[in-house]
């Protein structure tokens, strides 16, 4: 689940609805960006279900007694989260060891970000999957770098949408004020900026894609009062499933 608070409720959103805006990113990506045009549609299945993982884990959000809140992606307990990781890329490598491969990257990557103790064997499975996956389909190691860099910011834009309320300043990001990590742009340039336009459009600078991309952001806001009333799974399971535009677009001017 990604989770933000308001004054009186929480805003919880599943990660395969993130993960779907991340794919209608990565389905308008400018291929030209790319050395290569090889295993495209693999790369936009891997951006679509890259957070398969958690299906069964977002059906019935936990509480965290600590925090006073739901359990976010952010501090879900590691001994659960990194099982059904593995289980979910087992599931994905059956369908494309491709897809497989670049979710492998994505989460070793996060694991790295958040080590701990539960980390630590996940991470050495992953990395021998990562090397058989490449080595069985002598994958071209310049074009996966190229396509994991993609799929990141892909991730991470639509991390943007989801872990704010729409319409909040960059500035108030604690992870992308300073915008994203970018490799793609010939002139040298190195951060991606991403700034709402409204509560609906996003405008970024450089511009990756080959148009504008219209997605959709699906989310249930939960009564803090409910949830005090019936508890955190009751009170989730009874929120109506919102739908909010998402229109991607070019920095004007």
């Amino acid at each position: 689940m990604i989770v933000y608070e308001t004054d009186d409720a929480y805003v919880l959103i599943a990660q395969k609805d993130h993960a779907r805006i991340s794919g209608d990113l990565m389905k308008a990506w400018n291929g030209s960006l790319f050395i290569g045009n090889a295993r495209t549609e693999e790369l936009i299945l891997g951006a679509y279900e890259h957070d398969h993982s958690w299906l069964e884990l977002d059906r019935i959000p936990l509480w965290n007694d600590a925090a006073g809140s739901p359990f976010s992606f952010r501090d879900y307990p590691g001994n659960i989260r990194f099982t059904f990781y593995s289980l979910a890329l087992d599931r994905l490598e059956r369908k494309s060891a491709y897809a497989a491969l670049l979710g492998s990257i994505l989460y070793t990557a996060l694991a790295e970000r958040f080590r701990n103790e539960d980390t630590i064997a996940f991470v050495e499975r992953e990395f021998a999957r990562q090397s058989d996956i490449i080595k069985r389909l002598s994958v071209d190691v310049k074009l996966l770098q190229q396509h994991a860099k993609a799929l990141f910011l892909c991730d991470e834009l639509s991390l943007f949408v989801c872990m704010e309320p729409p319409g909040t300043p960059r500035a108030h990001y604690e992870w992308f004020a300073d915008g994203f990590a970018y490799w793609f742009d010939r002139s040298g340039q190195t951060r991606l900026i991403a700034e709402w336009a409204d509560e609906e459009s996003i405008e970024l600078t450089p511009y990756p894609f080959t148009g504008p991309v219209e997605s959709e952001l699906a989310y249930r806001r939960v009564s803090k009062e409910q949830v005090r009333m019936h508890g955190i799974a009751e009170a989730y399971a009874a929120a109506q499933t919102q739908r909010q535009r998402l229109y991607f677009l070019g920095k004007k001017g």
